[in-house]
Formats: C-alpha cells, sequence, structure tokens
C-alpha cells in the first residue's frame, strides 16, 4: 500500500486544493461567529426563562397576598362571625365580580359545612376533606391547598383558607380560588419566541394551569422525574430538560411557599424552546454559507484556468523535452520554449543537464579505456591477498592453541578472586578485632580506675594490718578477675561458629547491646529495645551478633559525626509471619539518595580512610543472606535510618 504523498497528485489537484484551503479560514469565521450567536441566543433563552419565572412567581405571590389580606377583611367582619348569610353571600358576590383573578369565595363552618358562597351552590356541601380546611383548622394560619375542580364552579383551580378564629377558637374558614389563567397575559406581554410556555404545579405535580394549550393538560400529572429535580433542587434553577412531544427546552422554576409551610404550595416553572431560541442564529448561518459558496466556485475555476496555461502546459513541454533527451536526443534545447518564472530557469537547466549528459558520455568512453589497466593491478592485489591469507591462516593455528589453554586461565582467575574473597573476610575480621579492642578498652576503663585509686591510697595507709592487706589486694583480684572474664567473652563473641543452632534473638541483641554500651555510655548515646519475648532464630549465633554490632557501631559513628543534639538508638524484636524481625534506628539524620544503593557494596564508605574499609555492611548482608538465609535491608524514616534483618 503506497503512502499519500500531497506533492504526487496532479498539478491542477493541488491548486484546486489550495484553493479550497484559502476559503478555509473565512468557513472557520463564519462558522465561529455562527456558533457564537447561538450561544448567546441561547444563554439570552436562559435569562428570559429565569426573567418568566420570577415575574410569574412575583405575580403569583402578589395574588396570594390579596388573598390573605381579603380573607383577613371577611374574617373581622361581624355578619360573617354572625353566620348572616344573606349579607355576607352580596358582599362576597360583589367582590368576586370586581375580582376576576378569583373564581369563587366561600365560607365554612368548624366542621366544613359552606353556608355562604359568591356562587349559588346545593346545600348541603362539606369541604371538610379538602387539604386548605384540614391545614388552616390544624395551623390557625393562612393555608394553601392542591389542584381541585371546584365543588361549585366545577372548573379546574386552586385555592386557600383564611381561618376564622375566635378567642383562639376555629369557627369556620374562608376558602378563596384562585382563576390562575390571568397570568397568561404576562406570558403574551412577554414578547418570548414562539412556542415558550409555563405550567404552575401543586406540590404533588398535578398541572394547575399553563400560558399555552401545547403539552399536557390541567389536571394532568408532569413526569415524576420532573418533579423530583424541582423537589431535591434549590429554590429555584435553570436546567435544560426534553418534553414530551420531544421538544428540548430551556427552563427555570421557583418555589412558593407560605409562611409556616415547610412544602411548596406551589411550583412556577417557565420553559422556551431551544430550537426555537437558536433559529435566527442557526438561519443567518446557512445564509452566510450559502454567500461563501460563489466565492470558493470561483476561487476553483480560476485556479484551474491559471492552472493550465501557467503552469500545467509549461510542465507538458518540459516533459516531452525530457522524454526526448532519454531517448539519446541530446542537443534537444527548451528553454526558449517555457521562458519566465520558476519553470524557464528549469528549461535552461534542462539544456545545461543536455550538454553535461553529452560531455559525461564521451569521459565514460574513455574510462573504459582506462578498465583494463585496472584489471591488471587488480590481479596484483589479489595475489597479495593471498599472501595476507596464509598469515591469517598462521594467526588461525594460534589462536586455536590459546584457546586450549583458556580453561587454565580461568582457574587461575577463579583461585585468584577466592584468594581477595579471603582478603576480604581477613580486612572484615580485623576491623571487628579493632572493634573489639575498642569496646575492651572502654569495659576495662572503670576497673583500671578502681585498681589505680586502690594503689594510690596505699603509700597512706602504711599502718594497715595484714587483714587489711588482705582485703585491699582481694579488691584488686576481683577487678583483674573481671577484666580476664571480659576479654573471654569478646574472644567467645567473635569465634566462628561451625554448625547452625537455635538461639533467640532477644540473647544476641542484648549481648551486642552488653559489649558496645560502654562505647555509647561515653558518646552519651542512649538506646533503647522494645521486644517480644523468645523470638526464636536456626542459625550462626556469634555471626549474627556481630551484624548486628556492625550496623550498632555504624550508628554510633554516625550519631558522633553529625553531632546530633540527642543521639539516641532504638531496637525493635519482633514476629512476622514466620520470621524473626529485628529493626535497629538511629536518628542521625538518614542516608542521602545518592549513595542509599551502595551502602552493600564492597568497599564503598563515606568515612575518612582511616576510620573505614568499607566491608562491614557487605560481609553483614553476605551473612544474612547467604550463611543465615534471611534479609538484610535499609530504608530512610523520618529522622534517621532502619536496618531491617528478617531471619
Amino acid at each position: 500500500m503506497h503512502k499519500f504523498v500531497f506533492s504526487n497528485l496532479p498539478i491542477r489537484m493541488q491548486l484546486i486544493v489550495l484553493a479550497i484551503l484559502l476559503t478555509l479560514p473565512a468557513l472557520g469565521i463564519i462558522v465561529y461567529a455562527g456558533i457564537k450567536e447561538r450561544n448567546d441566543d441561547y444563554s439570552k433563552a436562559s435569562i428570559e426563562s429565569q426573567k418568566l419565572a420570577d415575574h410569574l412567581a412575583a405575580e403569583q405571590e402578589n395574588l396570594v397576598h390579596q388573598a390573605l389580606q381579603l380573607g383577613g377583611f371577611l374574617a373581622e367582619l361581624q355578619d360573617v362571625a354572625n353566620h348572616k348569610i344573606d349579607k355576607v353571600q352580596s358582599i362576597i358576590s360583589n367582590t368576586l365580580k370586581k375580582n376576576p383573578q378569583y373564581r369563587n369565595i366561600i365560607i365554612t363552618d368548624a366542621d366544613g359545612a359552606v353556608w355562604a358562597s359568591a356562587i349559588p351552590f346545593t346545600s348541603p356541601l362539606s369541604l371538610a376533606v379538602m387539604r386548605y380546611f384540614m391545614n388552616a383548622r390544624a395551623s390557625k394560619n393562612f393555608s394553601s391547598g392542591e389542584f381541585i375542580v371546584g365543588p361549585i364552579s366545577q372548573q379546574p383551580g386552586f385555592a386557600m383558607a383564611y381561618p376564622l378564629v375566635d378567642h383562639d377558637v376555629f369557627r369556620g374558614v374562608v376558602v378563596i380560588g384562585f382563576d390562575l389563567d390571568v397570568l397568561k397575559s404576562i406570558l403574551k406581554r412577554s414578547q418570548l419566541p414562539f412556542n415558550s410556555n409555563y405550567i404552575l404545579v401543586d406540590y404533588k405535580g398535578i398541572i394547575i394551569s399553563r400560558g399555552s394549550e401545547t403539552g399536557r393538560n390541567a389536571g394532568e400529572p408532569i413526569l415524576p422525574a420532573d418533579l423530583k429535580k424541582m423537589e431535591s433542587g434549590p429554590d429555584r434553577d435553570t436546567y435544560e430538560f426534553i418534553r414530551a412531544d420531544g421538544d428540548r427546552r430551556i427552563a427555570t422554576y421557583r418555589k412558593l411557599r407560605l409562611p409556616g409551610e415547610q412544602i411548596p404550595y406551589m411550583y412556577v416553572r417557565a420553559g422556551i424552546s431551544i430550537k426555537e431560541a437558536v433559529a435566527r442564529a442557526n438561519r443567518q448561518l446557512l445564509l452566510n454559507i450559502g454567500m461563501l459558496v460563489p466565492f470558493v466556485a470561483f476561487a476553483l475555476i480560476l485556479a484551474i484556468f491559471i492552472g493550465k496555461r501557467s503552469i500545467v502546459d509549461r510542465v507538458k513541454k518540459l516533459q516531452t523535452a525530457s522524454q526526448r533527451i532519454a531517448s539519446g536526443d541530446l542537443k534537444t534545447q527548451v528553454g526558449d520554449q517555457v521562458a519566465g518564472g520558476e519553470l524557464g530557469e528549469l528549461g535552461h537547466t534542462f539544456d545545461e543537464m543536455a550538454r553535461t549528459l553529452k560531455e559525461n558520455i564521451d569521459e565514460l568512453n574513455q574510462s573504459r579505456l582506462l578498465q583494463y589497466e585496472k584489471a591488471e593491478l587488480l590481479e596484483d592485489e589479489i595475489a597479495k591477498r593471498q599472501v595476507v591469507q596464509e598469515a591469517l591462516a598462521d594467526k588461525q593455528l594460534l589462536l586455536e592453541s590459546l584457546n586450549r589453554t583458556l580453561e587454565e586461565r580461568i582457574e587461575a582467575a577463579v583461585r585468584e578472586l577466592r584468594q581477595k574473597d579471603q582478603t576480604l573476610i581477613q580486612q572484615n575480621r580485623l576491623a571487628a578485632m579493632g572493634e573489639m579492642i575498642n569496646n575492651i578498652a572502654h569495659q576495662w576503663r572503670q576497673p583500671l580506675n578502681v585498681i589505680s585509686l586502690i594503689v594510690q591510697g596505699l603509700p597512706e595507709c602504711k599502718d594497715l594490718s595484714q587483714s587489711e592487706l588482705n582485703h585491699e589486694v582481694d579488691r584488686i583480684m576481683d577487678v583483674i578477675l573481671h577484666m580476664s572474664q571480659t576479654i573471654d567473652d569478646f574472644r567467645y563473641f567473635f569465634r566462628q561458629d561451625k554448625e547452625k543452632t537455635c538461639f533467640t534473638a532477644n540473647q544476641a541483641v542484648a549481648k551486642a547491646v552488653e559489649f558496645i554500651s560502654p562505647s555509647l555510655m561515653d558518646k552519651r548515646i542512649s538506646i533503647s529495645i522494645t521486644e517480644q519475648p523468645e523470638v526464636g532464630i536456626f542459625g550462626y549465633r556469634n555471626e549474627f551478633a556481630q551484624v548486628l554490632l556492625n550496623i550498632l557501631s555504624n550508628a554510633k559513628d554516625v550519631l558522633v559525626e553529625r553531632n546530633v543534639a540527642e543521639p539516641c538508638i532504638n531496637i525493635s524484636i519482633s514476629r512476622a509471619d514466620d520470621r524473626s524481625v529485628v529493626t535497629i534506628i538511629d536518628n542521625g539524620g538518614g542516608i542521602s539518595m545518592d549513595v542509599m544503593p551502595r551502602i552493600f557494596d564492597p568497599y564503598f564508605t563515606t568515612k575518612e580512610k582511616t576510620q573505614g574499609t568499607g566491608i562491614g555492611l557487605y560481609m553483614s548482608k553476605i551473612i544474612i543472606e547467604q550463611n543465615i538465609g534471611g534479609s538484610l535491608s535499609a530504608e530512610n524514616v523520618e529522622g534517621g535510618v532502619a536496618f531491617r534483618i528478617e531471619v
């Protein structure tokens, strides 16, 4: 499959593509402007839906406020308190005629029985089961209802009740039914896009009224998902939804509540069709693209015409000339036929190429005469190479002889490596002996002081009896025996084990700490041990203790070198699954990240050459991992470094 390359296209096609590409910026600007205008119209529609919802909510709250005042006025009338039916019906009938926003005005007694209505009714009639009546009786406050078909007017609507209370005794309610179709005038005056609408919904999601006839009718429920979104959402929100007829719309809802009621008595939702909101922007975008098409067509025609006259025809002449040159006609001249511009220069280049080609052919004929002479020289070269090959054969025999002795040289190299390992081990032992001598010096310091004090005091005690003198001598001998026991302890500690034995990590740690504690006390370094009892290990007891002593000695050196304010070493002895774990942590500041990967390498040390050999940690890792079969690792922790031994 050939790779597509633009330059391989015909020149006419390339010009057409370039012409199209030149129109793309204009097309991009048109599309960008159209999309921006569409987004602006969308944002404007969102704002308009918010304004419509706010206006409707404000008008509804105004109607409720008027109804509250009307209910309070009627509740204060003495005729209402005395149940003077004729006078009361006359008052509420006249009020209904002057207020078209009300469908009816009804007054009931404490049991919900209607005794007065602005519209004639058939008695008996009870409103005791109506939500507004029950809420008003329970709260003795102005209360809301729900969507109902009026029991007297037989028209869908919404009502509220004002309680009649006399000395905190419930006497009935004044029911005011609303004709919410009066709000349609707000939608008509809004000059919103076609298909804009609103709905008023009660707390159960039943449509009370709507701005236009499109959509569900009054008395029908809205979709449960829409009701749930309004219930769980804030008091005012704008969102997109798809109406039952498939129309995508921008909607804004408002929650309306009466004082003292937690549940909204009504949701006001105003919606605008997205299709209608952006229709003008879409039309303008199509118009602008349509105006661009003729310019694109003109550019294509112009590109084809210019391409044929200025490029294609002249290129064909160059092609014909190149074919004649290829057939052997080196006298062909094409420069005058395509004079002018880059193609004219190319034509003159063709002419120059033809002349040069003729000269090259003449030179080629002359070179063929020289090939015979070179052939003879080549034969001499071949003879010389044969001599070289014979010399190579001799060297090959020598190489085979060397290969036969390769095994012997490898064995010698292995012996040399083993000798180096022995030297490494000896160096580690010498370093351990040096550390042992240092610890013995610390162990002996106190006993020598005691002997010195006793000896210095003897000349002053010339009058001592023989028994007292014997007592002082016994004291000196006790100290000397203690010093001798110290040497035996260190000799046993550094003696190499021959067989693996069972011992506890607790014992090994205690012994190592006992040896190094005088040195630590001398440097004012505190040491603490946290241990589980009887943490067993199967291995070489003394070698394990040597590893502990190496790590403790390194920790001591770091704490002294870095002059830590409160130097301390913490040792933890525990079990992890079936393994024994000893962790040694100091507060010496840790190991730098570039040094950490190399601390177990042989001869690597960060100390002065006179203070360290660089083999302590290397031999410790060999002892733990190869001799005992465990693992030794190190990691930086907060304030220092932790060495972890698992066996």
